[in-house]
């Protein structure tokens, strides 16, 4: 208990000093600068018995579900009906296209890093080809571009890309049950299970979209400072966690994510934006740093130095595709140099995509190199791409609309 206190202490002093110059300079989130504090703690041995222990393991876990419903009760759902299947086609395209390129590398080059399953290439090419739309509405905002067509269209990718991140992580989550040395489907039994469960959370999520538009004068007449709401919330929060996971534990990464979905749709907005900054401060400030340290703990130091090709590769094919299917999809609709910038933008990631790899790999599904190697890759591309995106931001900037 004193070593993760102490882990603790150094953590917070690294978010401190170096967490704000990434953001003041780099425009780069201060977690980034935990998980590469914790790579360099794993590449030198220290806190390894933390690292592995059953608080420190609780406690990351636990960062992990607050950080994913944070996600979830942010989702504007009206937002996403009114974007248009442009949006949706745009999106699949551009995750699918770059998940199935990184999928063949994986599969054919690599193919011992994934277990010689075309599948799970497949699946851990997709999830890196995600979208992590914190990161572009930061830069957005900075230009002061997120309301013009350009910026409603990259912020609209994002947001449905939060969509389809659910339902890869429902893939990932349910293949550990189903594979079984060399991609052997196992028991039926487990298969329905799975569904059953992802059905429950979608329609439990369903039910109190529907009972909130009844609740929602019940809950005006409570005064804002009741601890009847607050109750309430974590009561829906901890439900899914447990429910979800009383018979597959990674479950309730799904299920994070929906009962922040649920709250938003359940509670007025005005308690939803009440106290969602207090759960992300929990979520966040609080257990979010054990998360990432977690997530940079289980990277190889010496793996990134014995594969920097790999790294150099993944980094090239995800601005290569993107860039030129966004050119392709869009520069009809805000032209060409705008269509162009936007792929690049559209390589922001670092969102549950993180999630979707660690569970990957923590399940040995894909082995600690190619892990390695991606997580290298989302850190690397992240001053690649703020500092790409933003320089030819700010030269067309003017030709936005």
């Amino acid at each position: 208990m004193n070593e993760i206190f102490l882990l603790a202490i150094i953590t917070y002093l690294v978010i401190i000093v170096f967490g704000q110059l990434s953001i003041k300079y780099l425009h780069i989130p201060w977690m980034f600068t935990v998980v590469v504090f914790s790579i360099v703690l794993s590449s030198f041995g220290l806190f390894q018995a933390t690292f592995q222990g059953e608080i420190f393991q609780y406690l990351s876990k636990m960062g992990m579900l607050f950080f994913l419903f944070s996600i979830g009760v942010d989702l504007d759902l009206e937002k996403i009906r009114a974007l248009g299947k442009y949006i949706i086609i745009g999106d699949l395209l551009l995750t699918l296209t770059e998940g199935l390129v990184l999928g063949l590398l994986f599969y054919f080059v690599f193919p011992d890093f994934v277990s010689h399953s075309f599948i799970i290439a497949l699946l851990a090419g997709v999830a890196f080809g995600t979208v992590g739309e914190v990161i572009l509405l930061a830069i957005l905002k900075e230009f002061g571009l997120e309301g013009t067509r350009f910026g409603q269209l990259a912020l609209g990718i994002g947001i449905f890309d939060d969509l389809f991140e659910m339902l890869a992580l429902a893939v990932i989550i349910a293949l550990p049950e189903f594979i079984v040395n060399g991609g052997v489907l196992s028991s039926w039994i487990s298969m329905i299970k799975v569904l059953a469960i992802l059905l429950c959370i979608l329609i439990a999520t369903y039910l109190m979209s529907k009972a909130g538009k009844h609740l929602n004068n019940y809950f005006e007449k409570i005064g804002e400072n009741s601890f009847i709401i607050p109750s309430l919330i974590f009561l829906i929060i901890l439900s899914f966690f447990y429910f979800s996971s009383t018979q597959f534990e990674n479950m309730s990464v799904i299920a994070a994510i929906f009962s922040g979905i649920a709250v938003q749709q359940l509670f007025p907005a005005k308690f939803v934006n009440q106290y969602k900054k207090q759960i992300y401060f929990i979520g966040s400030m609080f257990l979010g740093p054990f998360f990432f340290l977690s997530l940079g703990s289980k990277i190889s130091f010496a793996s990134i130095l014995s594969y920097p090709l790999l790294i150099f590769i993944i980094i090239v094919i995800s601005l290569v595709v993107r860039v030129a299917i966004s050119y392709l999809l869009f520069r009809k609709v805000i032209g060409e140099k705008q269509s162009a910038v936007l792929g690049v933008g559209l390589c922001a990631k670092f969102s549950t995509s993180v999630v979707s790899e660690n569970i990957l790999f923590t399940s040995g599904l894909i082995a600690a190199p190619l892990y390695s190697a991606i997580m290298a890759a989302f850190i690397l591309m992240k001053p690649i791409i703020i500092g790409i995106f933003s320089k030819y931001l700010s030269l067309i900037r003017d030709q936005i609309e």
